[in-house]
């Protein structure tokens, strides 16, 4: 079977969002495919199709027209990338509701059929979410999970459980996985007592601890790897021995240019830092304000995807404002979504505005926030981007 385009959460099991195709080089809407829910997380792309969840718990498979193939309905809300295998089975994470706090991970044929399913259950003696994190696959196939929110999983592919691993603290994000098969995987907000305090771990393939990078926060990010072993986390970069090379970078869940080039998503903006940690540029976006007159406040709620990278190194991301008012109650949201072009030297190639939401909002005005997916390349230079207008676009 060929090589699927954008096949799992950042492209490849290094997470470094790099696309061996060109993007589109002037946008142009080429269809949208209507959920029943919000698209938060971002498609896959493989094998002439193109798979999406949505938040009406249905996995989608189209065809590059935005034809519906098939459909598969989970227990919940989907808010995570499917996976596609070498043989072209579609593994999608999942929870079996928050009352009994277990994560699911389905394993479906390419005809939309339930291969296999596997239940995870939390630890003994740990707290958890029902939450279960963007499939990785390794070298070897093992599928990798961060699950329930406190621990790592490591699966067969014939969906036998192949070890779990209390991390002794928070992991919401996708592991990353060297071509040697270490995984790497954040840890934020830890129990002193855990395995390390406030850390990037690295896992050795059969899920004993390597090293723990101590006395660093990674927040809510996934690693990315780079050519060279070095790791790179929401602003920071460490060698492959959990030495720390730099920790003065802007970014969350960065991206990896074909020159080396780190790119990601930060306060207000796209930044891009060279390997060696310096800012090159900042590409500056709408930021979280407040604004009130007469008692009356507007706010506004800026929220960016991660970036996916074409192989001319034009950097594609999401970006979406939420706008809501607390004079009155119902009030009013207004959201609003685009996806940026940018050139490798910090310019504007080019601006796609999505679709909008208009809806009210309880007491709360931050409550619901627009927002806009990371973006997927297929290799025709299509841009896949998921919204929570319940679309699906494709821009060519």
């Amino acid at each position: 079977m060929a090589p699927s385009s954008w096949p799992m959460f950042h492209q490849n099991a290094q997470h470094t969002g790099l696309s061996p195709f060109l993007g589109p080089t002037l946008p142009f809407l080429k269809w949208t495919f209507h959920t029943g829910g919000a698209v938060d997380s971002p498609p896959a792309v493989g094998n002439g199709r193109i798979y999406v969840g949505s938040e009406d718990g249905n996995l989608y498979a189209l065809n590059p027209q935005g034809v519906l193939l098939w459909k598969f309905q989970t227990s919940s809300p989907i808010r995570t990338s499917p996976t596609i295998g070498s043989d072209g089975t579609i593994y999608l994470a999942g929870y079996l509701g928050y009352e009994n706090s277990q994560g699911i991970l389905y394993a479906i044929n390419p005809g939309g059929k339930l291969k296999w399913s596997v239940t995870i259950s939390p630890l003994a003696g740990y707290g958890s979410y029902p939450t279960i994190s963007s499939p990785t696959i390794g070298p070897d196939g093992t599928i990798y999970v961060s699950a329930m929110g406190v621990f790592v999983v490591a699966i067969c592919p014939d969906g036998t459980l192949k070890w779990e691993l209390a991390a002794g603290a928070l992991v919401h994000d996708s592991p990353a996985v060297a071509p040697d098969g270490t995984v790497y995987v954040g840890i934020d907000d830890p129990d002193p007592a855990g395995l390390c305090f406030q850390c990037l771990e690295a896992l050795y393939p059969n899920g004993t601890v390597k090293w723990g990078a101590l006395g660093y926060d990674p927040g809510y990010s996934s690693p990315a790897i780079g050519s060279d072993g070095t790791i790179y986390i929401s602003g920071g970069a460490f060698n492959s021995d959990g030495t720390i090379k730099w920790l003065y970078g802007s970014f969350l869940s960065p991206s990896i240019g074909p020159d080396g080039t780190i790119y990601g998503s930060g306060d207000g903006g796209l930044y891009a830092n060279s390997p060696d940690g310096t800012l090159q540029w900042r590409f500056p976006i709408d930021r979280n304000s407040v604004s009130c007159t007469r008692g009356a406040c507007v706010y506004v709620f800026a929220q960016q995807s991660s970036t996916a990278v074409g192989s001319n190194g034009i950097v594609y991301f999401g970006s979406a404002v939420s706008r809501s008012e607390s004079c009155g109650c119902p009030g009013i949201l207004i959201g609003t979504g685009s996806v940026y072009a940018v050139n490798p030297n910090g310019t504007l190639a080019w601006k796609f505005q999505t679709g909008s939401v208009v809806r009210s909002c309880g007491p709360n005005p931050c409550e619901p926030i627009f927002a806009i997916s990371d973006p997927a390349i297929g290799s025709d230079g299509t841009i896949y981007v998921g919204s929570s207008d319940g679309n699906l676009y494709a821009i060519g």
